[in-house]
């Protein structure tokens, strides 16, 4: 194993999800040098994401929004809404309450649309290296000055800083080092997901409308 310190960046961005990918092209595009470490290989399996209309403000900050239109992600233009007693309620269709060019979203594939970010922070500069572990976060007094990496051969790297930002996720590497973590407990939330198949779909308008059903006693949704 053997370690070197010549890595100097502006910005090192723990993680390559969206939120690592955002906020390095952001970064890049301000003109910084930004170094960005993702332990996994992408494309990677990851559990889809329904957006909201107002992500299209920050695909639009991102230069994503014609990489997103030439897709085949489903497009999403409503939601419809069902009570606890079966009744459903008709589509709510964000154009008709806000017409405006973010009145149309998608329902993504995520193994695909974080590909998709993590290469267009590329185009935008930013120094992406996957299969990459952050090791260490290295500190100089109470502020962190870069990060020891360890690459997939064993070989590993000092790379210098001037911030770190911390979008590894649930590993929530600087949280959980410095006990900052703090659970909502009025936030009670599980997950539960599957596929299905030849299950049917609504086709224009309504072919990406999210279903969301109340349950019994009004105490939670899906």
């Amino acid at each position: 194993m053997s370690s070197n310190a010549n890595g100097a960046a502006d910005v090192v961005v723990i993680g390559g999800g969206p939120a690592g990918s955002t906020v390095s092209t952001l970064i890049a595009q301000a003109g910084y040098r930004v170094r960005l470490f993702e332990r996994e290989e992408f494309p990677r399996f990851h559990i889809g994401e329904s957006l909201i209309p107002e992500t299209y403000w920050v695909l639009k900050r991102l230069n994503m929004l014609p990489k997103m239109k030439n897709s085949q992600f489903v497009e999403k233009r409503s939601v419809q809404f069902v009570n606890q007693h079966g009744k459903m309620s008709q589509p709510f269709y964000f154009t008709d309450h806000n017409p405006h060019e973010c009145s149309q979203t998608w329902q993504v594939l995520r193994s695909e649309f974080d590909e998709l970010m993590l290469n267009n922070a590329r185009e935008h500069g930013v120094q992406v290296e996957e299969g990459v572990r952050v090791r260490e976060v290295l500190f100089d007094g109470d502020r962190a000055g870069g990060v020891r990496v360890q690459y997939g051969d064993g070989r590993e790297e000092v790379v210098t800083a001037k911030v770190v930002v911390d979008a590894s996720g649930q590993s929530h590497i600087l949280g959980s080092r410095f006990n900052i973590l703090e659970k909502d407990t009025q936030l009670k939330k599980g997950a539960v997901w599957t596929y299905y198949k030849g299950a049917f779909r609504d086709v224009g308008k309504d072919s990406g409308a999210t279903l969301v059903l109340q349950t019994k006693g009004k105490k939670g949704w899906f």
